[in-house]
């Protein structure tokens, strides 16, 4: 299957939630991004989205590279996660992070409005969201410390930490599978070799193999769709049958993405409560994570025995 081109895609007619093509191949709808609308959050495209893009063609227009915008959002998102140190700029920094938000999406759409997409792009970005956590975390905790909090502040901060990482683990795994798979049309494969030599491609290997753990019966269907594949691409009636048997599982895990976390941080800046945000990640989220897992897994269990 050939890839669509996006600009022709803007003429097509679309019918529950598909866009049909002249050779009676039917994808699903897509955002200016050119992602399945299913893996994208409201906020996203009517928001970071619309407003991204136009930082991508500015950038564009002034050749800036797409790794520079990450890391210039890296900066942005850094100095947002140290002003949470100081509740009474929690605002402030809630502002600074939703323009990290911004910068963040414009990256990658300006990686793809200059041919410049790259595995080792799509590595930076996230590692560039990582640092902003990690970041908002540690600012979080030294804040209350520095206001007379107890101890266990940091091991509350430790496990959040741990519950972080495996939510955002799995949010980016299924929507980067299902973007590939639906989307594109492609199998999925992850190539560390495309990284680069030594320890980042150590450290990405470790990141994949973790993710597989996590991912229950996936991996399973990962290889599935691998194997039936022809040159890479996806087999039709099994890019049907994964959007019809995923489509509702990927539009849950987007609560697991960052838009969340930011827009609870701003609503405990303004109650001043900062300090609950850990409590936030270990309950809500680990709860909703649970739900998610369960809801993925039957599933998998589902396209698997369809094939």
């Amino acid at each position: 299957m050939g890839r669509i081109d996006v600009a022709a895609e803007a003429n097509l007619s679309t019918g529950n939630g598909l866009v049909k093509i002249p050779d009676a191949l039917s994808v699903p709808a897509r955002t200016p991004a050119g992602d399945a609308l299913e893996i994208e959050e409201w906020t996203d495209t009517y928001f970071f989205r619309p407003l991204g893009a136009l930082i991508a063609r500015v950038a564009a227009a002034l050749r800036i590279t797409p790794t520079q915008v990450t890391i210039f959002g890296a900066v942005i998102g850094i100095v947002g996660g140290c002003l949470l140190f100081d509740e009474r700029l929690g605002l402030l920094a809630f502002a600074v992070l939703i323009v990290h938000g911004i910068i963040d999406s414009a990256d990658g759409q300006l990686a793809r409005l200059t041919g410049q997409v790259t595995e080792r792009g799509r590595v930076l970005d996230g590692a560039a969201g990582y640092v902003t956590h990690i970041v908002i975390y540690i600012a979080i905790t030294a804040g209350a410390l520095y206001r007379g909090g107890g101890g266990a502040i940091v091991i509350w901060m430790l496990l959040a930490t741990l519950a972080n990482i495996t939510q955002a683990q799995l949010y980016e795994y299924h929507r980067y599978l299902y973007k590939t798979v639906v989307a594109r049309g492609r199998a999925p494969r992850n190539d560390p070799a495309q990284i680069a030599a030594g320890w980042i491609q150590w450290v990405y290997r470790g990141y994949l193999r973790t993710q597989h753990l996590l991912a229950g019966l996936h991996p399973a269907v990962e290889t599935l769709l691998i194997t039936r594949s022809t040159a890479g691409a996806v087999r039709e009636d099994d890019r049907a049958r994964y959007r019809e048997c995923f489509r509702g599982p990927v539009r849950g895990w987007n609560l697991l993405g960052d838009n969340t976390r930011f827009f609870v941080i701003g609503v405990l800046a303004w109650l001043h409560r900062l300090d609950l945000f850990f409590l936030f990640i270990l309950v809500p989220m680990n709860l909703a994570l649970v739900a998610l897992w369960l809801w993925q897994w039957r599933a998998d269990r589902r396209f698997l025995e369809s094939v």
